[in-house]
């Protein structure tokens, strides 16, 4: 008998197959030829002598992955939720041991319990004396904490990371959502953004990005440092929408939802003044568009903005922001159509999660959400190539002129074909399987999950 991880997998090798028995399930793996099992074998003996030795770094140690983050409640509709989305799977597979890294006093007692109960382990960058930036705080995590790999965020918390993994002698992993350069040609963005992300990317083990605009993006940038090849592409949908039930029956008003917080400098680049001249265009007080993100109290202010825009008083709804889940799917059974007219977008995370509520979508093209559509068949009837309301108001008007029923069976079917291609978990798979090859070495890696895969999944919760 030859022990395959450890004393509780057993295997007996016969010819050039692995027949292993894991307590979890019985499963069989094909090996290329016999000298293979012996490279594994001999890696998993040198592994136990090394550990033997006090070097923590044996196949049979979880992969310590450290993410880090301003907080962990996830506020609807920012990337904080897609951010708690990949850290919860990641927390799944039993040999990966995840740490969400904050800052001291972001989260509280109720919020660490609840994230432990997913495997997810809350620590605390403790208060800095000297650093105003509570953000800045994350580059000097707890002395006890070992990291494998560090995961960093958007452009505030690459500096972070560049330190801890120079630091700790880790791999570093940054995750990307924004082109801050082609924001700039929308709305004043400061140039210490767009250093920020071009210094780091050299720095770089590997990079993830959300949505196909912003692997093109970022591909192109890591090409100078040979590193354009390990980008790993976000994110899937949100099955908590999934149970979302729509209502098939057509009403006499149209409810156009369009997210946003109504910040004047938005106003052009998210077009705003695209989706209430496109309403207007319409010249059917039957349309009515349903602003939703206002911050506390601004109602009135964003309201005055947007009827700029010729859109008739009675036309319009303007809306807080939505705190948790249950308040955004009533939201969602509410409205016909979510559109998302952007000038430029880096993804479009209010669009995913309302595909993943079956409710029908209109895109901009200049989006990552929309070239993701692309890929897709009859992805390209949800996109609209053009920033001219008159445009917008043409797809809005057709996609009303079919009835309720049909509009939802067709979305339904591209929510079922981007789950097929877009999926969290195959999607965690590669980043595992990244993430695994940084700290062990790409050769050895490859071989080992090869054979190794399917007992390594054996051991995600689902």
């Amino acid at each position: 008998m030859f022990p395959l991880t450890s004393s509780r997998e057993t295997s007996r090798f016969s010819g050039n197959k692995i027949h292993c028995s894991p307590r979890d399930q019985s499963l069989s793996v094909n090996f290329y030829s016999i000298s293979d099992f012996v490279l594994i074998r001999s890696h998993f003996l040198l592994s136990e002598t090394k550990n033997n030795a006090g070097n923590q770094g044996t196949s049979d140690t979880p992969l310590r992955v450290t993410v880090l983050a301003s907080e962990w409640s996830k506020p609807i509709g920012s990337y904080l939720t897609l951010q708690e989305k990949l850290v919860t799977w990641l927390a799944q597979y039993k040999q990966v041991q995840t740490t969400l890294l904050v800052p001291q006093f972001a989260c509280s007692e109720e919020e660490k319990n609840a994230a432990l109960s997913r495997n997810i382990s809350i620590r605390e960058a403790e208060r800095c004396t000297g650093y105003d930036d509570p953000l800045d705080w994350l580059s000097f995590p707890p002395r006890d904490l070992a990291i494998d790999v560090v995961v960093s965020w958007g452009v505030n918390l690459g500096k972070q990371a560049q330190v801890i993994r120079q630091s700790h002698g880790c791999k570093w992993v940054h995750v990307v959502h924004t082109a801050p350069e082609e924001i700039g040609m929308y709305k004043d963005c400061p140039t210490a953004i767009c250093k920020v992300e071009e210094k780091t990317t050299s720095e770089l083990d590997a990079i993830a990005t959300v949505g196909p605009k912003m692997t093109e993006v970022y591909s192109s940038l890591l090409r100078s440092c040979g590193k354009h090849q390990d980008i790993i592409e976000l994110p899937g949908t949100f099955g908590e929408f999934s149970d979302v039930t729509q209502a098939t029956r057509d009403d006499k008003k149209f409810n156009v939802l369009i997210f946003g917080r109504g910040d004047p400098e938005d106003f052009n680049l998210k077009g705003y003044n695209i989706a209430v001249k496109a309403i207007a265009a319409l010249k059917d007080t039957s349309y009515h568009l349903m602003f939703v993100g206002a911050p506390n109290g601004k109602e009135e202010e964003v309201a005055k903005h947007l009827l700029q825009g010729g859109i008739s008083r009675c036309q319009l709804t303007v809306r807080t922001f939505l705190p948790d889940k249950e308040e955004l799917e009533r939201l969602f059974c509410e409205v016909d159509l979510h559109i998302m007219p952007s000038r430029n977008e880096g993804f479009g995370l209010g669009a995913l999660e309302a595909l993943s509520a079956g409710v029908p979508i209109l895109v901009s093209g200049n989006s990552g959400f929309g070239c993701a559509l692309r890929t897709l068949p009859s992805g390209k009837s949800f996109v609209v190539d053009s920033e001219e309301p008159k445009d917008w108001a043409k797809a809005i008007a057709r996609v009303r002129r079919k009835n309720r029923a049909e509009r939802l069976q067709k979305v339904q079917r591209l929510r079922t074909f981007y789950e097929k291609k877009f999926s969290w978990e195959k999607q965690c798979e590669t980043l595992v399987k990244k993430m695994w090859s940084l700290v062990h070495g790409k050769a050895f890696a490859q071989l080992f999950w090869s054979v190794h895969w399917k007992i390594f999944k054996c051991c995600v919760c689902k």
